[in-house]
């Protein structure tokens, strides 16, 4: 887990000054109605809370923010127009009077985004009103940037925020109109990430590769000796797979069951060496058959061929 400060570096602590008028927060006054005014942005404890909220000031099981929900549900203030909008106003007002600003943003998950951007992104800054923050705008824009695949964030009352990230993880390089993208599992695109940082990954070509990349992966895993003689995987027609192999031969996938045809020719490979022939096609098109076609300026060597 990281904690971020401002534009500080990662792993710090984002620590705020304590907010003027902020000594008054242990009054009875001040705390009674903070406390409050908590419980119109949800508390964990209360019959209907905001999911994901959680009030951990130290009155917030307080009879008094139970009755408080129970006349001011959620949402109420938006039915009232302006009215409400000041209402919305004259709470948070209240809250940062009473200190409930931010002082701690605790980011876990973050890899390759930076901690301190996370923190300016959802507009966690020290010293920030923390009702003034919208878990569900903040995760919005988080999940906006390419790394982020998924987003949590958490008002923990009364001064911190928490994020937890699930980041994206490089799974293949698609290359489409001879440009390189870093895509994930699911075949999403991670703009952010340079495709010369993962030059190790598979390669995928073609419209439509993206998507379909995962499962073809999983087949190749269980032809480990394909698998290691392919370099480039070429989606044709976004209706079937082409496997380049090292030796410069293809072999031709079937549309309905490329698995099946991947199996077969493991199993005349493991019998026979197929793979060693000098065959520049390998067509596995049709079911239950294997056409292998010679290089046309190559001589087979003797006992071998098609």
């Amino acid at each position: 887990m990281r904690r971020a400060q401002g534009n500080a570096r990662q792993g710090q602590r984002l620590r705020s000054r304590p907010a003027p008028g902020s000594q008054a927060r242990t009054g009875p006054d001040v705390a009674s109605r903070a406390y409050e005014a908590v419980a119109l942005a949800g508390c964990a404890r209360t019959r209907g809370a905001a999911p994901g909220e959680l009030c951990v000031a130290p009155r917030c099981h307080d009879r008094r923010h139970h009755r408080l929900r129970r006349t001011l549900p959620d949402g109420a203030t938006g039915r009232l127009g302006a009215a409400g909008e000041a209402l919305d106003g004259w709470i948070e007002a209240r809250l940062n009077d009473a200190g409930y600003v931010v002082a701690w943003v605790d980011v876990a998950g973050a890899r390759r985004v930076d901690a301190s951007e996370v923190a300016d992104l959802i507009g966690a800054a020290p010293g920030a009103g923390l009702a003034g923050i919208d878990p569900q705008e903040a995760r919005a824009r988080l999940e906006a940037l390419s790394w982020v695949e998924h987003a949590q964030v958490l008002r923990l009352w009364p001064d911190r925020v928490g994020v937890i990230l699930t980041e994206r993880e490089p799974f293949a390089l698609w290359q489409n109109n001879q440009i390189h993208h870093v895509i994930d599992r699911s075949g999403v695109v991670i703009e952010a990430a340079d495709p010369a940082e993962f030059a190790e990954l598979p390669i995928v070509i073609g419209e439509g590769a993206p998507q379909e990349t995962a499962s073809l992966m999983a087949i190749l895993d269980l032809n480990p000796e394909i698998a290691s003689r392919t370099t480039h995987r070429v989606r044709v027609g976004d209706r079937r797979w082409s496997l380049r192999l090292a030796s410069g031969g293809e072999v031709l996938l079937p549309e309905g069951d490329p698995g099946g045809a991947l199996a077969q020719l493991s199993a005349m490979h493991a019998e026979r060496g197929v793979l060693d022939y000098e065959a520049q096609i390998i067509d596995l098109r049709v079911d239950g058959e294997m056409v292998l076609r010679p290089w046309p300026d190559r001589t087979a060597e003797p006992g071998r061929g098609a």
